[in-house]
């Protein structure tokens, strides 16, 4: 059975465990949650807080939910008991991609490979200049247009050419890539996303072979490189390495950039303070990551294990729900509304623990970038009234679907 039939049977309830609870059950579909319909993923998932903080779903396979910012916190943290093997809910939905569906000591050898190239000092000093420039020229092409549909003309494509510079692709197949980028963050159908993942699969593969021939020094030749250690088995090792990066970096930023101007957009007032007052933009990025949080990700339950009320037993699954961490109000009061005053507030967007995100500089700079060249170079942008309302997607990954701007020229 291949990977859009195995999503559409796991779409079907399935029964409760025995040791389930069922008080704390409910029928709720991560992918297509009620409510969605009204175009924000995050008020149709903020529902699931009216209920227990740790729930269950017969959908998908049947798995907790973790909620609130405290359990996801705690689960992040705590990978004795909650694998990262299973990333993907429902189980068997993504391929093996070292380090994130690796726990330690593992997880640990993988992750060397990567982090001498997203530095923190490594991003600014080499890679701050260029994605400047990137968007700098998308943001000066957008201005004498007065509107623009912002995701398809913006967010999702300066992250795709900055990271095509960031680990040297040709720039002429940036059309395939862009195609690639979109279906695998799922715009299109499930059918598009699982053949662009084969695609960049076997595209991966080639480059990797041919960075050994001819070496740089971005982080495909270190990827590739690995094939030189002791402990390499396999190539599948170096390509589900390459295939993390290459989709790691793409919708993740696109959506932030995207639910940022949204908000912006919705609120002319935000847009001021950053044109008056531009030292507030690295607390801007803070609170935007704070209150969009991203991914729904799976984890694989080691032991049995309680949490307020939950039975977990081995093999269970567990979606963190990292998209409404960041809009708990127990943990974060008036949590939909953006504050740049809030203060430095600690979030889970970005993970805790071993598996924190191995990019977050990268996508940290990308989205101050864009904060400071969007506030210094155009107006007052403001949702477009002749075009239909933002509308945003749930998913493992959620993001803007389409967000129509306008401004005066």
């Amino acid at each position: 059975m291949d990977q859009t039939a195995q999503l559409g049977a796991a779409d079907a309830p399935c029964e409760i465990p025995s040791h389930v609870d069922p008080a704390l059950v409910v029928d709720f579909d991560y992918r297509q949650p009620a409510g969605i319909e009204d175009g924000d993923v995050y008020k149709a998932y903020a529902r699931l807080h009216q209920g227990p903080d740790m729930a269950w779903t017969p959908r998908h396979g049947g798995h907790w939910i973790a909620m609130r910012a405290d359990d996801i916190k705690w689960m992040q943290e705590s990978w004795e008991l909650f694998s990262n093997t299973e990333k993907s809910v429902p189980k068997g939905q993504m391929p093996p991609m070292p380090p994130i569906t690796f726990d330690p000591p593992d997880h640990s050898r993988y992750r060397a490979v990567l982090n001498p190239y997203f530095a923190k000092r490594r991003i600014e000093e080499s890679y701050q200049p260029k994605s400047r420039a990137v968007i700098v020229e998308l943001i000066e092409g957008l201005k004498p247009k007065g509107a623009c549909e912002f995701v398809s003309e913006f967010s999702f494509v300066a992250p795709l050419m900055i990271f095509w510079d960031f680990v040297n692709l040709p720039y002429d197949r940036r059309d395939q890539f862009l195609a690639w980028g979109r279906h695998a963050a799922g715009y299109g159908s499930a059918e598009d996303r699982v053949t662009a993942f084969g695609s960049v699969h076997d595209y991966l593969a080639e480059l990797l072979d041919q960075r050994i021939e001819e070496p740089g020094d971005d982080v495909f030749t270190g990827i590739s490189q690995w094939r030189n250690n002791p402990r390499f088995k396999h190539k599948d090792e170096i390509v589900g390495m390459a295939e993390l990066v290459f989709f790691g970096g793409q919708d993740t930023v696109a959506s932030q950039m995207g639910f940022a101007m949204q908000r912006l957009a919705e609120r002319p007032e935000l847009q001021q303070r950053l044109k008056d007052d531009p030292d507030i933009i690295p607390a801007a990025v803070e609170e935007f990551l704070r209150r969009h949080g991203l991914s729904n990700t799976g984890r694989l339950v080691r032991q049995d294990v309680e949490r307020k009320g939950a039975t977990m037993k081995a093999g269970d699954m567990v979606l963190v729900m990292n998209s409404l961490s960041g809009i708990d109000e127990r943990a974060y009061p008036d949590a939909f509304t953006v504050d740049f005053d809030r203060g430095a507030v600690p979030h889970n967007s970005l993970g805790n623990g071993p598996h924190k995100c191995v990019g977050q500089h990268l996508g940290r700079m990308e989205l101050r970038i864009m904060l400071e060249e969007w506030s210094r170079r155009m107006p007052i942008v403001r949702l477009d009234p002749d075009k239909p309302a933002p509308k945003s997607h749930a998913g493992p990954v959620i993001g803007v679907s389409h967000l129509h701007l306008c401004w005066d020229c």
